[in-house]
């Protein structure tokens, strides 16, 4: 699924100014967004950490075509902050933008800075794209998840001609991937010393390209596979 950033206008310079106010904001990154890495299974490393992904995510459309401009504007603004006011009241449910795969919160202030898009050739639309998530429990399941996604689009409060519905298809999301190098690290020595001791003192084990980034894939509804593309090599010893 792709995300509409470009319907927010403001998407980029949103993010960058928030990311610029708090230097410590941890990243969280969309799984099958435009970060993610398309690996071939068979270069897939042996070693991953299996874990359940932090968010379950999904594009939300919101559209106005009442005919004058203004008024256009006016519903569709105040549409978007009682999603965001109906956001913030909820535990379990959050409203974001998207850029270059990384998601920055949306705030009801950041409302009323939206140069909000067209919807296609339709110049009497207009349309504002947004990304809610909620966070995955152990005990969810893709409809359960995606059942909490669903009931809060259905409850917004839309303002005159003003219309969200979700596109596309589900996303997952991860929070800070860096985090993971020194279990993954762990995991792949612990890995490195079993074939050592299997193929015993007549061969040595070489490992390479654990300087590499931390990368991911989806490995299942909920769930996904972390690592490091690394290669082990076993040889003899000289």
């Amino acid at each position: 699924m792709k995300l509409f950033a470009a319907a927010l206008g403001f998407a980029a310079c949103v993010a960058s100014s928030a990311l610029a106010q708090d230097s410590t904001q941890v990243e969280e990154v969309i799984v099958t967004g435009a970060r993610m890495i398309d690996w071939d299974p068979d270069d897939i490393p042996a070693v991953q950490l299996f874990r359940r992904a932090d968010n379950l995510i999904a594009s939300v459309r919101v559209v106005n075509d009442t005919r004058d401009a203004a008024g256009r504007r006016d519903e569709l603004t105040r549409t978007l902050r009682g999603m965001a006011r109906l956001a913030a009241s909820r535990s379990d449910i959050d409203l974001s933008i998207e850029t270059e795969g990384v998601l920055v919160a949306l705030t009801e202030d950041m409302v009323s800075t939206l140069t909000l898009g067209q919807d296609g050739a339709r110049g009497d639309t207009s349309v504002a794209t947004l990304v809610v998530k909620t966070p995955i429990t152990a005990s969810d399941t893709l409809d359960s998840a995606s059942g909490r996604l669903e009931a809060f689009v259905a409850a917004t409060p839309a303002t005159g001609r003003s219309l969200a519905n979700i596109s596309d298809d589900w996303q997952l999301s991860i929070v800070d991937p860096p985090q993971y190098r020194g279990t993954i690290l762990n995991l792949i020595a612990e890995d490195s010393r079993r074939a050592s001791a299997a193929f015993g003192a007549g061969y040595s084990v070489q490992v390479s390209g654990v300087e590499n980034r931390v990368t991911w894939r989806q490995s299942g509804p909920l769930d996904l596979g972390i690592f490091i593309p690394y290669r082990m090599t076993v040889l003899p010893t000289p």
